[in-house]
């Protein structure tokens, strides 16, 4: 996710937050503090509040972490890595490397999230201590029912939550995957199109910040299901489809002691590609692009080398000739590059792949079923 911090690892998973976390972060301690544990626990210190705030802020992420690790630890039973999780404004994703392949192993992955959450509301109740209030005791207590709220949320049957892939996976057993996924996309539109409309309704009731936030998960959910989908349909298209099919072999390749002004002059212009691999003799030295050209001042390109200029090879992206396509496009929009070097495994430049060369096969693909 474009804007994110890594934090860390954890059981080999990078953790990272994106910059709406800390906004979240502190409205969600804004309201504990001044809401929710002064009504709890009247009588205290404002400090106070606002320690037991934060401390729940923080720990209601930590829960969210968990139930995301959740989902990834199924997943790596399934034997699908997961690259990341992040956290951010509307709670956390995990980012796996590619989506199930079978009915009951999304089933199982989609679940693990829910049940994480169900076993942390169990076990804040239980350690939230008895007798006279104390400040652990509303803040268990409100972690006990977030973590609860967390999965009764996330059981909504509205695609991408989680409860919108457990119907998907029972779908498709009957219907397939991409009906399945199309019915589930629906529920999502309509339940994000009812959380809004209930926000409209708060706000014009005199509950501007609960309708606000009701709007913007509406808002976020509509988002999630419609870019949910045409992933599956791009995923669909390039179905089978490897690096190597698509790719241009052999590709163009500049030399490293060419000036810009040559480059431009005998390959951008007259061949009307936006990127070339450099090479100096047999060794690939990285690979100069339209956005590399522009980083340089126009009166230098007469006096500044390829090699000057270009992305050197242990910065640019590479792909493998047996990767799956769609795994290669999941890169490039991943990194916000139009092209992916093809390297072999000793390394050696066996082809080039392009954005366009990718949706060009979607295109026909899609053309031809259609």
């Amino acid at each position: 996710m474009t804007g994110s911090i890594r934090v860390g690892r954890l059981l080999g998973i990078t953790v990272q937050v994106h910059a709406t976390w800390f906004l979240a972060v502190w409205a969600i301690a804004w309201s504990l503090a001044r809401g929710i544990f002064p009504q709890r626990l009247p009588g205290l210190p404002v400090e106070t509040y606002w320690t037991m705030g934060f401390a729940g802020a923080l720990l209601l992420f930590g829960s969210v972490l968990v139930h995301e690790l959740g989902h990834a630890l199924v997943a790596r039973h399934f034997r699908i890595p997961t690259r990341s999780i992040t956290l951010f404004l509307f709670g956390g994703v995990a980012q796996i490397a590619r989506e199930p392949e079978r009915p009951a192993h999304e089933l199982w992955v989609a679940l693990a999230g829910p049940a994480t959450s169900l076993l942390l509301a169990g076990l804040f109740r239980l350690l939230t201590p008895s007798g006279d209030p104390v400040p652990a005791t509303a803040l268990m207590g409100y972690l006990s029912s977030v973590n609860l709220l967390l999965a009764a949320f996330n059981l909504l049957p509205a695609f991408p939550l989680d409860g919108g892939r457990v119907l998907r996976a029972i779908l498709w057993s009957f219907l397939g995957l991409e009906r399945a996924t199309r019915v589930s996309t629906m529920l999502g539109h309509a339940t994000a199109a009812a959380f809004i409309a209930l926000g409209v309704l708060a706000i014009f009731t005199g509950r501007p910040v609960d309708g606000l936030w009701l709007v913007l998960i509406g808002w976020f959910l509509d988002q999630g299901a419609g870019s949910s989908y045409q992933q599956m349909l791009l995923r669909h298209a390039l179905r089978g489809v490897r690096v190597r099919d698509i790719m241009t072999p052999d590709p163009v390749t500049l030399e490293a002691d060419l000036t810009l002004e040559e480059a431009v002059a005998g390959y951008f212009l007259p061949r009307k590609h936006g990127g070339y691999p450099v090479v100096y003799g047999d060794r690939l030295l990285g690979i100069l692009t339209l956005h590399d050209l522009k980083q340089v001042p126009r009166e230098r390109w007469s006096t500044t080398r390829v090699r000057e200029a270009m992305t050197p090879i242990d910065r640019a992206h590479t792909v493998r000739p047996e990767a799956p396509a769609y795994d290669a496009l999941a890169r490039m929009v991943q990194a916000g590059v139009g092209r992916l070097l093809v390297l072999d495994a000793g390394g050696e430049l066996v082809g080039i792949l392009t954005r366009s060369d990718l949706l060009h096969l979607i295109r026909l693909r899609s053309e031809l079923r259609d």
